[in-house]
């Protein structure tokens, strides 16, 4: 009996054997399985932080990439593509909310970046890069300008006559701003008539120090005027022969001469001449609004209005010698006004990021 019952146990070792050896391969199952999951989700962590330095770099080449306000009208999205990115690409909508040129308030813009992981491992071909979106709010901020008056000249002014006036007081009613000298020149360039010249002071002109290329008045006129001649400060918007239509100088633009001109039509925002500057009598008037920045002389034939502020004889900033201005021939009236000059430079500026006007959560389709 006892030689049969350990014949009976022979083949016991084979179904535990099996056993051992599923649980095994359950184990290594579960082992594998864990590690792979474990992996994808260290993938994924990566690449989504990956998408967000990204998203970030995008949003910080825009922005640092910013020579002037940016174009867009109110509503409309400029989209800018930066595929030279480390680690992937994104790609930039810019929207303006609000325009700086109707409020005379800041302009308000949303910047969103989606920023594209591309340098990721990935271990299923049929996933996707791994994307993210920043947002972030930013104010278009207008650089101050130091004003010397109405009609500022560093050649001097020779005004022929008291017909039309040369005002300091500012035409924009209710703005609060204080009265400024209607003329500002270097000391004794001016001559002529000192009426009328309305402003602080009065009847007299504001002086600004000694004239010439080396004198002290050049300090006094804070201008980069070579950066503005050569392109690199107040980038313009249309440069000569390109001239704004009626539609597109309601955007205040920036416009540039390189040269001489005589002004075809009445327009606004800022017209900088490096030449000298002519402007014929007309019917109506010839009207400028905003401010006119010349680098030789200007020439007032007829009837003429600028509502903002004129300066003249900027080349002498680069060493050139500008005859005196002659201020004659017709009715002219060159005065001060704060919310023209609002207007026109508010293209001179920087932006700047809203404080805790920052999201990485904003929704993207």
């Amino acid at each position: 009996m006892a030689a049969s019952a350990r014949l009976n146990r022979r083949g016991a070792m084979l179904p535990l054997s099996v056993i051992v050896l599923a649980l095994m391969a359950v184990a290594v199952a579960i082992t594998y399985n864990r590690i792979s999951s474990e992996r994808r989700t260290g993938a994924d962590h990566r690449a989504s932080l990956g998408a967000f330095a990204v998203a970030q770099s995008g949003i910080n080449r825009y922005l640092s990439a910013i020579n002037g306000k940016p174009a867009a009208a109110v509503g409309v999205v400029q989209t800018f593509n930066y595929n030279d990115l480390p680690g992937g690409t994104a790609r930039v909508d810019v929207i303006m909310l609000r325009e700086s040129t109707t409020t005379l308030l800041p302009a308000i813009y949303a910047i969103t970046s989606r920023g594209t992981y591309t340098a990721g491992r990935r271990y299923n071909a049929l996933v996707p890069p791994a994307e993210r979106t920043v947002g972030t709010y930013a104010l278009w901020t207008p650089t101050p300008f130091d004003l010397n008056g109405a009609f500022t000249s560093l050649s001097g002014i020779n005004k022929n006559g008291v017909a039309g006036a040369l005002d300091g007081n500012d035409r924009c009613v209710g703005s609060g701003m204080p009265v400024i000298p209607g003329a500002a020149v270097p000391n004794g360039t001016f001559t002529g008539s000192f009426s009328p010249i309305n402003g602080n002071p009065e009847d007299v002109p504001s002086y600004l120090g000694t004239p010439g290329p080396g004198g002290t008045a050049n300090d006094e006129v804070d201008i980069d005027w070579a950066g503005i001649t050569a392109g690199t400060t107040l980038p313009p918007n249309f440069t000569w022969p390109a001239w704004p239509t009626a539609a597109q100088f309601a955007n205040w633009p920036v416009v540039k001469v390189n040269g001489d001109l005589v002004l075809p039509s009445s327009g606004k925002g800022i017209l900088i001449v490096t030449g000298n500057l002519t402007i014929n009598g007309a019917t109506p008037p010839r009207q400028w609004d905003g401010l006119v920045l010349v680098g030789g002389t200007v020439t007032f034939n007829g009837n003429s209005l600028i509502y903002g502020a004129l300066i003249t004889a900027l080349n002498v900033k680069l060493g050139n010698v500008v005859p005196q201005q002659d201020i004659a021939n017709g009715t002219k009236v060159i005065q001060y006004d704060s919310c023209n000059l609002a207007r026109a430079l508010g293209q001179v500026g920087s932006i700047q990021r809203v404080r805790n006007g920052w999201t990485d959560t904003w929704s993207s389709y």
